[in-house]
């Protein structure tokens, strides 16, 4: 989370890092992101940078958090409530139609194929998703799963949304 300096700034000196930072992390992964690139894209100096991020990590996540917020891409909230699997795979297609069209597209496309993996997820997922039932979690993994591979493959999304609806179909009943 950035420090209440950051917040603190104008919101034309937020918009900037915060591109300088989507920049950074949609065409290098986290682990070879640098800081320097950053600031010059931003315009700022080392020591500000590091006044609002303790480091490369928690601006990464806090990124992160701002872009799953604003295409409201948590998959946890796909499995509130009793849907039918035409309607989970409907939204897992609207998810994907949101990422397609946003300025966020190859930043998440780095997120799944590299970043991902050495994220921790932290309590609070951990948390919620512990709360799920056996079947609301099945239904979260392979609609997370489906918006991953048709993000990464392309031309192969309807064949993985038809594939998410049948196995949504067995696991729902339809």
């Amino acid at each position: 989370m950035p420090s209440s300096t950051f917040f603190h700034l104008n919101e034309t000196k937020q918009l900037n890092i915060k591109e300088a930072l989507l920049s950074e992390f949609s065409h290098h992964s986290l682990a070879n992101a640098q800081v320097a690139r950053i600031i010059k894209t931003a315009g700022i100096a080392r020591g500000t940078f590091y006044k609002y991020f303790p480091n490369l990590l928690d601006a990464y996540q806090w990124l992160l958090g701002v872009i799953m917020g604003e295409l409201q891409l948590h998959p946890q909230k796909l499995v509130q409530g009793n849907g039918t699997s035409q309607e989970y795979r409907e939204a897992v297609h609207q998810l994907i139609l949101r990422i397609n069209n946003s300025e966020y597209i190859d930043f998440l496309k780095m997120y799944y194929v590299t970043n991902e993996g050495i994220l921790d997820s932290g309590d609070t997922n951990r948390h919620m998703i512990a709360q799920l039932n056996s079947q609301q979690w099945a239904i979260m993994v392979l609609c997370h799963q489906a918006i991953k591979e048709s993000l990464i493959t392309p031309l192969r999304q309807v064949g993985i949304e038809k594939r998410l609806g049948e196995a949504l179909d067995k696991i729902i009943g339809g």
